[in-house]
């Protein structure tokens, strides 16, 4: 592992621990995790892609998006000291399970017939052919999936709560003022 995805591991992880204590909304919050996975993905993405990662790819953003929505309506957004907080709790944790198990099950259900075939070759034939699966998947998809769930996370809550709305509005006023200062 790089340099670069053991910082952005650490973020992400970062990420998600704050979102088990209840902590004041901000701008990371809401838009750090699109922005990694963006870049993320974007930079994994293959020259070309066939119709088998087409429809797989089209399945685990589904999935993310799912799961950011249903982690988005179970996040509690408060006003504590005047401030605007939010705590994801378990749920949140639950919903980044959900997406890894889900990526094993898609990646496992794509490679089916394969897995299945070097299954019955024996257990050398069949740990390469896991080992095949998984490394050619890249991470990109995995990324995707985190993309489509963290975006539609930030949507859900924008729509949801007006005080998100107000949030978001006031910071991009903020970095409009800031470009046109320069």
């Amino acid at each position: 592992m790089d340099k670069i995805s053991i910082i952005i591991l650490v973020v992400v992880i970062v990420l998600i621990i704050r979102q088990l204590i209840p902590k004041r909304v901000d701008s990371f919050d809401l838009f750090g995790m699109p922005i990694i996975a963006i870049i993320r993905t974007y930079s994994g993405l293959p020259n070309r892609l066939d119709f088998i990662i087409t429809i797989e790819l089209i399945s685990l953003l589904a999935l993310g998006a799912a799961v950011g929505y249903w982690q988005a309506k179970k996040t509690n957004v408060f006003h504590y000291n005047n401030q605007l907080c939010s705590v994801g709790g378990s749920t949140y944790i639950i919903g980044w399970i959900i997406m890894f198990l889900g990526r094993i099950i898609i990646l496992f259900l794509f490679n089916y017939s394969a897995l299945t075939t070097a299954f019955h070759k024996g257990q050398e034939p069949f740990t390469k052919e896991i080992i095949q699966v998984i490394s050619h998947s890249g991470d990109w998809l995995i990324w995707s999936t985190i993309l489509a769930s963290s975006i539609m996370y930030t949507v859900t809550l924008y729509k949801d709560h007006p005080d998100i709305k107000k949030f978001t509005h006031n910071r991009f006023k903020e970095i409009g003022q800031r470009i046109t200062r320069l």
